[in-house]
């Protein structure tokens, strides 16, 4: 047998023990080249898991350390099976796969490598859980956008640039089947369809390239032909055109509202919204055997690992920008944002988590989290592991979130501006119709207008609530007031309606139980709860019926009271399965029961949020056809007795003889509120001037000397506070001081605050009522001359700053919801017995 020959000489002895010596060095820097890769899944702060076949846990990383104790449990569990499956699945096909688990309310992105020849399988998770909750709140946003447009009263329909429908709501066409058959087909289409003149297309069609030509909303009024060819249909209509960021046109918005003095003369003048739609694209990076980017560099910056998640981004920003690496095709404030959170990670051991973008050569946007640790070498070099989650989708989806909400808040304003300002006619002029010579009849016509007019302001109303809850921005009065006093005279207009239609009331004072019911809180949104839920029993409750209505004391502390209203019907009831769909936003119990009974179904959901909002709760009990009972308590802080004494001071009465006399500037671009308000006042003795424009003001304001100007907010030309800016810098300082009333029909808390600021003195929302608009005017007028001698007794001073704004006159009641509808009474018919008179509120 041959064996090697020993070195023959000292030369060759030394060039072996200098080749063995070369060897070991070389295994002990690959030996420590696998041990630092072997720390990278430790340190990984994503849950790393290793199964085998049978699916037992053979490996786990600190950040699975849950999931571990759950797949080692004996108890029950929904991940183990999923986890388990997996790496069976994964083993038997000898592919990876992937999928996605939830775990202890976590959702995981699940990657399954098989390693066949070892027998066992790699679970790589990563968490998604805010990017799922991101997709939750914009589906949520959607369908709210969605059920305002289903429920909104006015036609609304979009057209694409070629004319042709690309939308239509269930106002404009009821019926499913007729609404999508429309979709696709030209104006000049559906009137050929339903027989309108060719007129109307014609005109429509000049319009609409108006409006596309000028890019600014146009209006026009239409006649239609009715049913029976006698009478005619009246719509008002809008075109706004909408278009893209590169000027290009996209879609047309088209507004209908019915202007016909028809169905008992209830207006149904709704200005259509604006289709909004945020869009939200989330990409997700799979690279390789995980998806994030792992890469460890040294402490002079030198990348010593990548995974192919991170070479694959590194090739891609080199060949977009034709570089030979990635570190000259970044920004150098991008390289200077990394290398410091390096040194930082470095400096201080402790790990650290940041977000940076990455502007790629092709102009494209990628936001990383970056966890950055401290990774000790066995040698104790220190150098930095990194893992970049990619989190673009969620900064998409933050953004077009916020821009929804942007969205929505503008139009909600212009909804209640473009309603209440037709509105504010209607009730006004019929205000004034009733004040003449009518028979029985016209009294009845007179007072059904009415009637529709202010139901159409709850429903608008009811929506505004809503909309400030859902957004937060529904502030709280904080006043005193006698609780008793208060609820009890909010609900006595609803018991005299519930006696008129033949059901007995019966009633539980609060004072019986509670002998000081003084408190600090929102009277209006405390009684309007009370009303919502006296309306409901109302409604629902047949003739003969009978509804209790009650306070109770529940308990005190040295600071607060807390109290219950019970109101109880033995009306139509709920089903047990609709008890909580009640509270829901545009919900009815039942589908058929706006029809029988009316609402908008907001009124339960809008009185749970105010209760929770004051820190209280509002529960239900029914049975079907037996009746329901609602019940909220709520926690109030007690008066103090200076507060007390503040809140009971009387209030010095509005007489005529305050206005009469007084020289008013009317600023109003609508005719016909302008003739509303000047009519009004010249039924006070008031003198007044009208203008129509911001312009007009003006020369009619250097002309003459006014006590009071009334200013339209939203204005062509001019707006009001262009307007009141002009007047405010006027050379002389007593004009510049007049007092200013803003008259809008934005209905707003900001809205007030944004007209103060700007040098207003008070905020009248339209429609307004006649004496709180004569009260505003004498308190102007009582301030203004308080302040008149000071202003004077300087004619050479510069322009005075703003007048401080009027306090408003403390909040009335919340009306009384309409009765349900009927029939005008007959002049023949007998007058409906008097109600019982209450001496004391009812609760």
């Amino acid at each position: 047998m041959k064996t090697d020959a020993l070195p023959s000489s000292p030369a060759e002895l030394q060039e072996l023990l200098l080749t063995e010596r070369a060897r070991r060095e070389q295994a002990e820097a690959e030996i420590r080249r696998l041990q630092t890769l072997g720390q990278v899944p430790l340190l990984n702060p994503n849950p790393i898991l290793r199964l085998d076949a049978a699916g037992r846990l053979l490996f786990a990383n600190d950040a699975a350390s849950a999931l571990a104790r759950e797949l080692e449990g004996s108890g029950p569990s929904r991940v183990r099976p999923q986890l388990v499956r997996a790496a069976t699945d994964a083993l038997r096909s000898g592919a990876v796969t992937h999928g996605e688990v939830v775990a202890n309310g976590q959702y995981f992105l699940l990657y399954t490598v098989p390693v066949v020849e070892a027998g066992s399988a790699l679970l790589y998770l990563t968490d998604v859980t805010a990017q799922r909750v991101a997709e939750q709140e914009n589906r949520e946003q959607r369908a709210f956008y969605e059920t305002i447009l289903a429920h909104l009263p006015a036609v609304v329909t979009v057209l694409d640039p070629d004319q042709h429908y690309r939308y239509i709501n269930p106002y404009a066409e009821p019926d499913p089947a007729t609404r999508r058959a429309r979709i696709g087909l030209s104006f000049a289409e559906h009137a050929a369809g339903i027989g309108l003149p060719k007129a109307l297309v014609t005109r429509r069609r000049r319009l609409f390239e108006r409006a596309v030509n000028s890019r600014e909303m146009v209006s026009w009024e239409e006649r239609w032909p009715g049913p029976d060819g006698a009478v005619n249909l009246y719509w008002l209509c809008y075109y706004q055109p909408v278009f893209g960021p590169d000027g290009s046109l996209r879609e047309v918005l088209c507004y209908g509202l019915d202007i016909t003095v028809r169905r008992q003369a209830e207006a149904r003048i709704r200005q259509g919204e604006a289709e909004m739609k945020a869009h939200q694209d989330f990409t997700t990076l799979v690279l390789d055997l995980n998806p994030n980017l792992i890469w460890v560099r040294d402490a002079q910056g030198r990348t010593v690992f990548e995974n192919a998640g991170m070479q694959g981004l590194r090739r891609l920003m080199s060949e977009l920008a034709h570089t030979p690496t990635m570190e000259e095709a970044m920004d150098k404030e991008e390289l200077k944002t990394s290398a410091l959170a390096d040194h930082a990670v470095l400096e201080t051991g402790e790990p650290l988590t940041i977000q940076t973008s990455v502007k790629l050569a092709n102009g494209e946007v990628r936001w990383f989290q970056t966890v950055r640790c401290p990774l000790v070498l066995a040698d104790g070099t220190v150098q930095v592991l990194g893992v970049s989650t990619d989190i673009t989708a969620l900064k998409q989806a933050q953004h077009a979130a916020e821009a929804a909400a942007t969205a929505r808040e503008n139009f909600l304003a212009n909804m209640s501006h473009e309603i209440r300002t037709p509105l504010n006619g209607v009730l006004g002029m019929t205000s004034l119709l009733a004040k003449t010579g009518l028979n029985e009849q016209q009294r009845n016509y007179t007072a059904i207008i009415q009637h529709s007019g202010r139901h159409l302001l709850n429903v608008v109303n009811d929506v505004l609530d809503m909309a400030k809850i859902t957004s937060g921005k529904l502030d709280m009065e904080q006043a005193a007031f006698n609780l008793c006093d208060s609820m009890g005279k909010a609900a006595e207009p609803l018991v005299m309606q519930a006696q008129e239609k033949g059901i007995r009331v019966v009633g539980t004072l609060l004072r019986d139980s509670c002998p000081h019911p003084w408190v600090v809180g929102d009277s209006y949104r405390l009684n309007q709860v009370l009303i919502n839920l006296l309306s409901n029993a109302l409604k629902f409750t047949p003739a003969g019926g009978t509804i209790t209505v009650g306070g109770y004391f529940v308990s005190e502390t040295a600071t607060t009271l807390t109290t219950e209203f019970r109101v109880t019907d033995t009306g139509i009831g709920i089903a047990p399965d609709k008890l909580e769909t009640i509270f829901l936003e545009f919900t009815q119990a039942y589908a058929d029961t706006t029809r029988q009974f009316g609402g908008t179904g907001l009124g339960l959901s809008i009185s749970r949020a105010l209760v929770r909002q004051m820190g209280g709760r509002l529960t239900v009990q029914s049975e079907l056809g037996k009746g329901s009972s609602f019940a909220f308590v709520t926690t109030l802080p007690k008066a103090s007795a200076e507060a007390r004494q503040a809140a009971q001071a009387p209030l010095p009465p509005v007489q005529e003889a305050a206005v009469r006399g007084a020289r008013v500037l009317l600023v109003e671009d609508n005719a016909v509120n302008r003739e509303v308000a000047q009519l009004l006042l010249e039924g006070h003795g008031v003198v007044v001037d009208g203008a129509a424009s911001g312009f007009e003001a003006l020369e009619l304001f250097e002309q003459h000397r006014y006590d009071v100007v009334l200013m339209d907010i939203q204005m062509p030309g001019m707006n009001g506070l262009e307007a009141t800016a002009r007047i405010r810098a006027h050379a002389n300082p007593v004009k510049a001081a007049t007092p200013i009333l803003a008259l809008t029909a934005n209905a707003f808390r900001a809205d007030a605050e944004k007209y103060a600021a700007a040098g207003m003195n008070d905020t009248l929302p339209k429609p307004f009522d006649e004496a709180e608009l004569l009260g505003k005017l004498a308190s102007l007028m009582a301030g203004s001359a308080e302040l008149l001698p000071d202003v004077a007794a300087a004619p050479t001073a510069p322009p005075a700053p703003p007048v401080t704004p009027v306090a408003p006159p403390a909040r009335k009641p919340l009306p009384a919801p309409p009765p349900p509808r009927s029939c005008p009474r007959s002049p023949a018919a007998s007058p409906p017995p008097a109600p019982p008179s209450f001496p004391r509120p009812l609760v």
